[in-house]
């Protein structure tokens, strides 16, 4: 186990899923449902689908909102995923895809389809399969995800694998205080899914793990999981049956390795919370072996903002986009002005490298948490898991955010964050 430098801070966010936990009992039956624009209302044509989750305990639903040509968002529906939301929030963007049989094609693209929806029930512990249609989405398959409180999933060539969190008492958010693992199944193109045997691999983090996101490389032949307070990155090399092979525990050039993403030619691009502390957020980038061992591509670079979340990056490889969510309430400051929820933007250099174009591209509000990029990346969307909202920018020629649409109608409570999954769907 690799030393945490900064135990006193893991105990406060430990503390805050406590918090959370009972804080998401009284709002998530207050939904927010206001809605708010940043542009004039007109006649526009839809050009694709935008989807968030409510994560709810009494009935985990996809919130879908349709895209116009400018870039508005407007409530589509609520479809049941039959199955239940944590009730808690869940350190992971990818909870919900958009994906096909071959693979995801958001919020991490790994050069798949968008035939289906697929959504994590963490108060269920199941994997839910809804197909995209042109009135929402129908519901496909719900099955089990052969662990407890699963919080991310990733899709390529046919293989469905799922990070299963472990543990469904209170206070157990965050992938804490449980037996976290990645179980495999197979998925056709039908999205039917079966478990694939021998498939299941236990964290070496336990229940201190921390872990937050399980995603296969663009290749499809490692398999990826962070574990933030662990401080590693697992990889697994994927055999030729789909199962996971030998493991391999990488040392990251930071602290608290969290959401990541890939460039154009498959190095892994990552933020690093520093455990949350305050103004001390970093990211960083690596080459991947094929046996799973990661290369650092430089050393990690700080970007002076608080717990860096998750990270997308444009199709064309030039431009990469990270929230950083703020310290909340629960968190002590020395500077009141670090409590603020961020987007920053970098550009992406030829050799993975990267460099900061702007710490503060853009304000989202403490809770700024997921990251969907649509119109073949016109249009970067950020969710703010605390106000229940989704506000949209489009991206400039040279990385800059204008703001285009802000919308409500996601579950909001001002104790903590509740809802997880941010995906977007282009129609073709």
């Amino acid at each position: 186990m690799i030393n945490q430098p900064y135990p006193p801070v893991r105990r406060r966010v430990v503390g805050f899923s406590l918090v959370v936990a009972f804080a998401s009992l009284l709002g998530a039956s207050l939904p927010s449902f206001a809605q708010e624009d940043a542009t004039p209302q007109g006649e526009t044509s839809s050009t694709g689908t935008v989807y968030a989750m409510t994560n709810s305990p009494a009935r985990n639903e996809i919130v879908a909102y349709t895209r116009a040509d400018d870039g508005r968002l407007s409530p589509l529906g609520h479809f049941d995923t039959g199955g239940l939301g944590s009730g808690s929030f869940e350190n992971s963007d990818t909870a919900l895809i958009v994906a096909s049989a071959e693979g995801q094609s958001s919020p991490v693209n790994l050069g798949g389809g968008d035939d289906f929806v697929i959504a994590v029930n963490g108060g269920s512990d199941s994997i839910s399969v809804l197909q995209a249609t042109d009135d929402g989405l129908e519901l496909v398959e719900t099955e089990p995800s052969g662990g407890e409180r699963p919080t991310s999933v990733t899709v390529h060539g046919g293989r469905l694998y799922v990070l299963n969190s472990g543990g469904d008492a209170p206070g157990v958010g965050f992938c804490f205080g449980g037996n976290p693992r990645i179980n495999g199944f197979t998925i056709d193109e039908s999205g039917a899914l079966e478990p694939i045997a021998d498939s299941a691999r236990e964290l070496s983090g336990g229940p201190d793990a921390g872990c937050a996101q399980v995603s296969f490389n663009p290749a499809g032949n490692v398999l990826i999981v962070s574990q933030i307070t662990e401080n590693t990155i697992t990889t697994f090399p994927v055999d030729e049956d789909g199962t996971p092979g030998e493991v391999v525990e990488n040392e990251p050039t930071g602290n608290g390795p969290f959401g990541y993403t890939f460039d154009d030619e498959g190095r892994l691009l990552m933020t690093e919370n520093f455990q949350a502390m305050p103004g001390a957020g970093t990211v960083a980038s690596y080459e991947i072996g094929d046996d799973g061992a990661l290369e650092p591509i430089g050393e990690s670079l700080p970007i002076g903002e608080s717990d860096p979340c998750w990270f997308v990056v444009t199709p064309d490889g030039v431009y990469g986009f990270t929230t950083s969510f703020g310290p909340l309430p629960s968190l002590t400051v020395e500077d009141e002005t670090l409590r603020r929820g961020t987007i920053q933007s970098y550009l992406i250099g030829e050799d993975g490298s990267l460099e900061l174009l702007d710490a503060q591209a853009a304000q989202v509000g403490v809770g700024a948490a997921d990251l969907a990029l649509a119109g073949d990346g016109r249009f970067l969307h950020a969710l703010n898991s605390i106000e229940g909202t989704i506000t949209g920018f489009e991206v400039g020629e040279s990385g800059t955010l204008t703001l285009v649409t802000s919308v409500g109608g996601l579950p909001a409570n001002a104790f903590g964050p509740l809802s997880i999954g941010l995906a977007a769907r282009d129609d073709r």
